[in-house]
């Protein structure tokens, strides 16, 4: 069944809206790049479109109002290795956020999980609105509220930076690094607002392109999330390393569009996630395996 036309326009209103009367917020989390406007949808491997993901919890313990009858419609943005294992739609298998997705979605009673990918800018600028939830490792702030209705945090994380094993660049130099991270981030704000490197910032639309940039020498260093320096920089692990970490008690979220009226089922079902375990299962399945170390066992270097 199609979406309920009110909600749509509803929502496209207040979009249009938003747009006139926050540009300077919206500014903070919207950066041109270039795009194709995202990778098509599909169900993932497996029965329903949940992939391999255990499904623990009760079904029908919590009620949503999904836009399609029967099947929660999610967004997220590809690659995200731990959070999402796969390239597409069709490949995706399992992963911390799609199977704690998945889980909402079995504790709903629903029959299935469509998913569509978005390029990351579409996606952090709130332009698509044809899902119920979403889930890209996404920094809870003021500004993002005025695009996005997040859930409860399901993750804090900490921004580490990385360069090369034998850079000269360390804690008491890192303002006069050429510095990359992704673009249109909690990390590219306080950079520019906290650190205030004498260069300017070397904006990247992915991980995989940033860490790269980085073997290659085309800057000297990267501050991003602890958690994708520990992933992104696995395959230069004879080249790069993580020098140390500052503390963020950055607040990851997952997100609806503003007119939904799903938060309290999904807040409902994140909490009894963590009462029952699962959050913990996940983290033992996905992340711990994929990181190698604790991330907090990496050294916290002092406020700039």
């Amino acid at each position: 069944m199609k979406p309920a036309p009110d909600r749509r326009h509803s929502m496209q209103r207040r979009i249009t809206a938003l747009a006139a009367v926050s540009a300077a917020a919206l500014a903070l989390v919207l950066v041109g790049c270039s795009s194709d406007g995202g990778s098509g949808g599909g169900e993932a491997s497996g029965p329903n479109g949940f992939g391999d993901c255990d499904l623990p919890g009760e079904a029908g313990s919590i009620e949503l109002d999904p836009i399609v009858d029967g099947q929660l419609s999610v967004v997220t943005v590809l690659p995200n290795p731990g959070w999402w294992n796969g390239t597409t739609p069709e490949n995706l298998t399992d992963g911390f956020e799609m199977c704690m997705l998945a889980d909402i979605a079995h504790r709903a009673g629903l029959e299935k999980m469509t998913i569509k990918v978005l390029s990351w800018d579409q996606y952090i600028s709130g332009s698509f609105t044809d899902y119920d939830l979403g889930a890209v490792v996404t920094s809870i702030t003021e500004e993002r509220k005025a695009i996005f209705t997040f859930s409860d945090p399901y993750y804090t994380s900490n921004r580490s930076v990385t360069v090369q094993k034998d850079s000269k660049y360390d804690e008491t130099n890192i303002r006069d690094a050429k510095i990359g991270t992704i673009q249109s981030t909690t990390n590219s704000k306080w950079l520019t607002d906290v650190l205030k490197p004498t260069q300017d910032l070397a904006l990247f639309s992915d991980g995989p392109e940033m860490f790269a940039a980085l073997a290659a020498g085309q800057v000297d260093a990267i501050v991003t999330d602890t958690e994708t320096a520990l992933t992104q920089s696995k395959p230069y692990a004879d080249q790069l390393e993580i020098i140390g970490q500052w503390k963020a008690d950055d607040d990851w979220g997952m997100v609806m569009p503003l007119d939904t009226p799903n938060v309290d089922a999904v807040n409902e079902a994140l909490a009894a996630m963590k009462a029952d375990g699962t959050m913990d299962f996940l983290s033992e399945k996905y992340l711990a395996p994929l990181f190698g170390i604790d991330p907090a066992s990496i050294r916290f270097l002092d406020a700039p």
